[in-house]
């Protein structure tokens, strides 16, 4: 049942320094989104032990996989996986989910943007902004497109081939995902630049509703 991930051995460690040097020291709860394999929760917990992970997949097979690394690593701080779908009204209003904590420090979603419909993005910074905490962060690692930067070849033939697989997937405009991200109290905090043109963008939620533009904290 145990899926291995080749982009988890490409990205474990770059994502690692991220989280890292980003979360607190403090006792935190992590919700990750799109777990796919199942690899990364305890990856991460194996190196930063403050941390209880609680892995979630719209997958049934991924859901198994998450499991079965689960039992074979004995990573007591990876929770048991949950199914969610971050298009349901449940997660986007903030409704108690069964399995989930309601509150959370963090919120991970990797590789998940640009194989799912637009929606799904819209779906997770709704969610998002209801569950963080204070001063919680949504951390999102992916390809993403950006006003004044080149956009590499290598991913201007990869968007073409999602959007051939799919057209409603394909990679996002971090431009567009940092307006819609306001509106559900969340502000661009820290980007990332990592190996293979991708991009960890963290976001930090806000106590109130924001009014400005869209900004880089400092």
């Amino acid at each position: 049942m145990r899926q291995d991930a080749p982009a988890f051995h490409r990205n474990k460690q770059p994502m690692l320094n991220v989280l890292q040097s980003i979360l607190p020291t403090k006792p935190l709860n992590v919700i990750e989104i799109a777990s796919g394999t199942g690899q990364h929760g305890p990856f991460f917990t194996s190196h930063i032990k403050n941390l209880t992970w609680w892995p979630t997949d719209i997958s049934s097979d991924a859901i198994a996989s998450i499991n079965a690394w689960r039992e074979h690593l004995q990573e007591l701080s990876i929770q048991p996986a949950q199914f969610l779908d971050v298009t349901d009204q449940q997660w986007m209003t903030g409704q108690p989910i069964k399995g989930l904590p309601n509150q959370v420090d963090a919120i991970l979603s990797m590789n998940m943007i640009h194989i799912a419909p637009y929606a799904a993005t819209k779906g997770l910074l709704a969610g998002a902004g209801n569950r963080l905490a204070t001063n919680g962060l949504l951390i999102l690692y992916g390809p993403f497109k950006q006003h004044d930067v080149a956009f590499a070849p290598s991913n201007q033939s990869f968007d073409k081939n999602l959007k051939y697989r799919n057209p409603q997937w394909g990679i996002r405009q971090l431009e567009d995902i940092q307006q819609l991200a306001l509106t559900h109290n969340l502000i661009l905090k820290q980007i990332f630049s990592l190996p293979a043109n991708n991009l960890a963008v963290v976001l930090k939620k806000q106590p109130n509703r924001l009014q400005t533009q869209p900004r880089c904290e400092a």
